[in-house]
């Protein structure tokens, strides 16, 4: 038998269909068989940013099986998994796979609270012992609460049998499957969805000092949200979403110039300083070992064992620098000082104000955002294919900035002309930061070469040394590429119309 066009029922039922015994009648005509019981512990999955969650979809695992039941596609999905699976690469191709595409392949899937799974399969007959449809009911039980989920499966053939068994599910009381927040919540995963960019609800009168305290308070919870998941090592994006939250807290400081006073400023950002220069290189090893497979396919495959030296070598360094940062989170020096600087953000009483403290937020944002354009194009449009490197990233640092600035402030200006012009912008950014990292990866890697072979002085160096000389090379070649693709971009990003979009929204600001 075939399916039917009509589509599957999924619905959430708050008793079992049958207790007593394995048969029961829907109609005269029409009764319900179980066939088939599955019983196992299981766990409800989903990744930091509760991408699943927030999609209307949920992932069971129990034993080596992944289950995919999802609002916007009737049925369920299945697919086995790997006994430590924890990252969309790691499956092999399947339906389950395929669905989660859209999620990151470096964000891992966690598991939430242990529950039991009873996976129950039946069969609707008619007087004829014919199939006519088919139901899986899925029990998740922990020690508070328990949901059934069902699917129904149509037959071609029985579309009006199947609807006297959904008005059957109706009268037991189903509901039809909307979002599976209530599951998640009962299955440990009741904390507010994680936004690494969040809404910042800023007011175009505020005064200056208000809007700087609340952009450090939000960016300061969103890094220490992410502690826990760089002590346990889940994956490698927990430290990166820290180190970008903290650094958007420097990037204020520097850029707010006034707001504070300048010996206030200076104690700050030293303070914020110090707490990032003990995960640099934690993070320039995570950026390597993600970078793994791009960076070994460029080389012919009879040096790729000079890189998996380089890479093991990584990965032996990465572990003790975990060790450190670690340690540095737990310490009672890093939780004493981080606590503090949160308590002194949450007043502005609590710092010593700028001369520019009371400035209304409108005006302080334009004039800083049009300050920093206009510093951009002044760079750019003196670079040429005789540039040296230094003023090209200094052209990437100034983009930043501004990037920085047009986000912190984006609720004071129009939304749509703001989305263009930072569209505009990332394209730019996107080119200079590509050149940045080759710049840095030649830098790095000649300098673990050299640290590493002191290190090792009786060790056999010659196949490392040729394939990262080799890689050196490729990715000098790369940067000058790059080069010339940062000034086609930047010559699209100086558009006229561009220009007049950015004088429109941000210089027009600064004289009203």
């Amino acid at each position: 038998m075939t399916l039917t066009d009509i589509e599957p029922f999924q619905f959430f039922l708050n008793k079992p269909l049958i207790t007593t015994k394995n048969s029961l009648s829907i109609t005269a005509e029409l009764y319900l068989k179980q066939t088939e019981v599955t019983v196992d512990s299981a766990y409800c999955l989903d990744d930091f940013e509760s991408s699943l969650k927030a999609s209307k979809r949920l992932l069971i695992r129990y034993k080596n099986n992944l289950l995919l039941l999802q609002t916007s596609i009737p049925g369920a999905l299945s697919q086995k998994c790997p006994s430590k699976w924890r990252f969309i690469p790691q499956l092999e191709d399947g339906e389950v796979k395929n669905k989660l595409s859209n999620c990151s392949s470096i964000r891992a899937f966690l598991p939430g609270d242990k529950t039991q799974l009873l996976i129950e399969q039946y069969s609707l007959l008619d007087d004829d012992l014919k199939t006519i449809a088919r139901c899986t009911l899925y029990h998740l039980n922990n020690a508070d609460k328990s949901f059934i989920l069902g699917i129904t499966q149509p037959l071609r053939g029985y579309d009006h049998e199947h609807e006297l068994f959904q008005k059957f599910l109706y009268e037991q009381g189903a509901v039809a499957i909307d979002s599976y927040n209530d599951v998640y919540a009962q299955c440990g995963f009741d904390q507010p969805l994680y936004k690494a960019k969040p809404k910042l609800e800023l007011a175009v009168d505020t005064p200056a000092i208000e809007t700087t305290n609340h952009l450090i308070q939000v960016f300061m919870a969103i890094a220490r949200q992410n502690e826990d998941g760089i002590k346990a090592d889940y994956d490698t994006e927990f430290l990166h979403d820290y180190r970008v939250s903290l650094r958007k807290v420097r990037s204020v400081l520097s850029l707010f110039k006034g707001v504070y006073s300048e010996a206030e400023n200076i104690a700050l950002k030293q303070s914020f300083s110090d707490i990032m220069k003990g995960t640099n290189q934690l993070r320039d090893l995570d950026v390597y070992l993600l970078d793994k497979q791009e960076l070994v396919s460029l080389l012919p495959e009879r040096m790729h064992a000079g890189l998996e030296q380089m890479f093991d070598a990584f990965s032996v360094e990465r572990k003790k620098q975990l060790q450190q940062v670690t340690k540095m989170l737990n310490s009672k020096s890093y939780q004493q000082a981080i606590a503090a600087l949160q308590e002194k953000f949450s007043n502005t009483e609590n710092l010593q104000s700028g001369p520019k403290a009371l400035i209304a937020s409108l005006p302080f944002a334009t004039k800083l955002i049009w300050k920093r354009y206009t510093k951009v194009c002044q760079i750019a449009r003196q670079i040429t294919a005789e540039t040296p490197d230094e003023e090209v990233h200094q052209l990437r640092i100034q983009c930043k900035k501004l990037r920085y600035l047009m986000e912190f402030f984006s609720d004071l200006f129009p939304q749509k002309m703001l989305k263009h012009l930072i569209k505009a912008l990332k394209r730019l950014q996107d080119n200079l930061g590509r050149f940045n990292d080759f710049s840095v990866q030649q830098e790095s890697l000649q300098e673990f070469l050299s640290t590493y072979a002191k290190k090792h002085r009786n060790k056999n160096l010659i196949a490392m040394a040729e394939s990262i000389g080799a890689l050196i090379i490729l990715l000098q070649q790369k940067q000058c590429r790059e080069r010339d693709q940062v000034m086609q971009s930047f010559s699209s990003f100086d558009s006229l119309k561009i220009r007049d979009e950015f004088s429109q929204v941000f210089h027009h600001g600064i004289n009203q």
